[in-house]
């Protein structure tokens, strides 16, 4: 009974299959049923940098180590065992399987892809093994690159977000990091449409917790743009917004804190004024041009040296003019200098405001009432920072701030085509309206007692108080001089008082008997466009008409809305309603802003 091959078969089987496998470079090598070496090919032996008499006659496990060996001898027993049982029932002519084979020269290890087929004879039995083996070195390289090349494009695509997940183009999910189980859970879906560019927020819960995620859509494209799949990427930005929540308050802390040491005082704590407050200390950061609107009386120069005063220019000079109230060649002169003998009575050189000004700030005043001339030779100088004295012939570089105020309203008359549209615009980098006094009625009582603290100081009296008879007569009046005004009527009413206590009879008769509650509406260009001028200048958040509001003053504003409904409007009613008087529920209303 033969179970080796005869030399006769093996020379046959050289000739038929030996060049054949060498030309198509697969290694071959036959064996007998107990793994030794009929014969290998050349290809093989090139392989492995060997000759043919270092295989024929050897033994596999003549190339290994006896661990190795055995772990291989393991491998292929059971294969041949499967492969025997199966090839009975033709079912399967051949088992593969990894392995490698040491270079004789390097002791390089080659990774080699083996083939083996079992051969029979008529009575089955095990008589040679057929064992095919391909190199698989630039295989593995190709699958090392190919793995490197995945980790690094999950280490991109997972390392720009919390949570990532990739869809093909009909919205299938392909891939996702482990961080979007535990964000997005079982999910099989995008929380986002698959588009490019495609934007969003989104609340997710999140192990019991509401967090906050922004949501993008990124293509992924080949090179002729062809779009392969989607990226669904959420970025946590829950603690970022926490922060910048807490950045936002810390602000506004430093910035009440700035304003309650303004280095110039004003008085104010109605919500317009800490407006205005926000403004001064914006306006001191930059070096920009600065109009200030608002009625005769409501303290445009106090926020001008306010400004001036906050800045950087501080230790430098701040000198006011008012333009309104000397004649167009004078007001030249005064502005950018003369030279001797310019003029009749120009007896001696003069440098003008702009120069005295170096280093600090201009603030010219009433600019509503320059003539067309001057507007022209002043947007020179804040164009080109230099001033020409008059009857001169050389100019002079300055470093002036200008900040500019007026009554009237520069942008109609601009539209109008009373006033320059290119000096308006030079002039108002930075608009800044202050309310009259009686749109901020809060501002009434604290200025009034500043006022009294102020003039009994000056006239070296003993301070006086207002009764609360005395501060509703003020709340009840309208001020169509503003602030001014109301420092007058104190003063006033500081001269006529006897006793320790302000009397409504102290003050001025057009206060204590007013003949209209609504006699006075101001200079109403301006008094029309100060709201939206103010919030043009600040965060929408803070000119929201209930920004600011303590729970019980909105509590009390839905209490006034509610009775003026009851009530059908009628204002007697609803006071009387309300346990006030009429007077102080019209302020309550102006204070909320309660238009019912």
């Amino acid at each position: 009974m033969q179970t080796k091959l005869s030399n006769a078969e093996i020379d046959s089987w050289k000739k038929q299959y030996s060049g054949l496998l060498d030309a198509i470079n697969i290694g071959f090598m036959l064996c007998d049923p107990f793994y030794l070496f009929y014969d290998v090919s050349q290809t093989f032996l090139q392989m492995v940098g060997a000759n043919a008499e270092e295989y024929v006659g050897h033994y596999v496990q003549d190339y290994f180590s006896p661990e190795e060996f055995q772990q291989l001898y393991e491998i292929v027993e059971l294969l041949e065992i499967e492969l025997k049982k199966n090839k009975s029932i033709d079912e399967k002519k051949y088992y593969q399987f990894e392995w490698y084979w040491y270079h004789h020269q390097t002791r390089e290890k080659i990774p080699m892809l083996f083939t083996g087929a079992v051969n029979t004879n008529a009575e089955g039995e095990h008589i040679s093994t057929y064992v095919t083996c391909t190199d698989l070195r630039v295989q593995k390289q190709i699958q090392a690159e190919l793995q490197q090349g995945k980790q690094m494009l999950e280490t991109i695509l997972f390392g720009i977000g919390d949570c990532v997940t990739i869809y093909g183009p009909t919205g299938a999910k392909l891939l996702s990091n482990p961080q979007g189980a535990e964000i997005k859970g079982s999910s099989q879906d995008a929380l986002l449409h698959l588009k490019a560019g495609n934007r969003k927020i989104i609340e997710l819960n999140v192990l019991g917790e509401l967090r906050k995620f922004e949501g993008k859509i990124e293509a992924i494209s080949n090179s002729r743009g062809k779009t392969l799949a989607y990226a669904e990427i959420l970025k946590d930005i829950t603690d970022h917004l926490k922060l910048e929540k807490q950045e936002q308050e810390l602000k506004q802390i430093r910035q009440e804190m700035n304003r309650l040491n303004l280095g110039f005082k004003i008085v104010g704590d109605s919500r317009q004024m800490r407006n205005i407050f926000d403004l001064i200390l914006r306006c001191a950061a930059v070096d920009s041009s600065i109009l200030i609107l608002g009625e005769t009386g409501v303290g445009k120069e106090l926020v001008a040296r306010a400004i001036h005063s906050e800045s950087d220019r501080k230790n430098k000079p701040f000198i006011a003019i008012n333009c309104g109230a000397l004649p167009e060649t004078l007001l030249e002169s005064e502005l950018f200098g003369h030279k001797k003998g310019a003029f009749t009575g120009a007896t001696a050189d003069h440098i003008g405001l702009f120069r005295q000004a170096d280093g600090g700030t201009l603030f010219l005043d009433e600019v509503g009432d320059l003539s067309p001339v001057l507007q022209v030779k002043l947007l020179r100088v804040l164009q080109e920072r230099e001033v020409r004295p008059v009857g001169g012939d050389k100019t002079f570089p300055i470093d002036v701030r200008v900040i500019s105020a007026t009554h009237q309203d520069l942008e109609q008359l601009a539209n109008q085509g009373k006033y320059r549209r290119d000096f308006y615009y030079r002039l108002a980098v930075i608009p800044i309206v202050i309310p009259p006094l009686r749109q901020r009625m809060d501002d009434i009582i604290p200025l009034a007692r500043h006022f009294i603290a102020k003039h009994s100081s000056r006239n070296k009296q003993s301070k006086k108080v207002l009764n609360l008879a005395s501060q509703q007569i003020l709340l009840d009046y309208n001020w169509p001089g503003n602030v001014r005004e109301l420092e007058n009527c104190i003063e006033h009413a500081l001269a006529m008082s006897n006793g320790s206590t302000l009397e409504p009879d102290d003050f001025p008769s057009k206060v204590f008997y007013p003949k209209s509650e609504n006699a006075v509406v101001g200079n109403t260009e301006i008094e029309r466009n100060t709201v939206a001028q103010n919030q043009a200048a600040l965060p929408k958040a803070s000119i929201d008409p209930e920004f600011g509001l303590k729970p019980w003053e909105l509590e009390e504003k839905e209490d006034i809305e509610k009775a003026l409904i009851r009530n059908k409007g009628k204002r007697n009613l609803t006071a009387k309603d309300l346990g006030v008087c009429r007077a102080t529920l019209y302020r309550k209303m102006r204070l909320y802003r309660v238009n019912i």
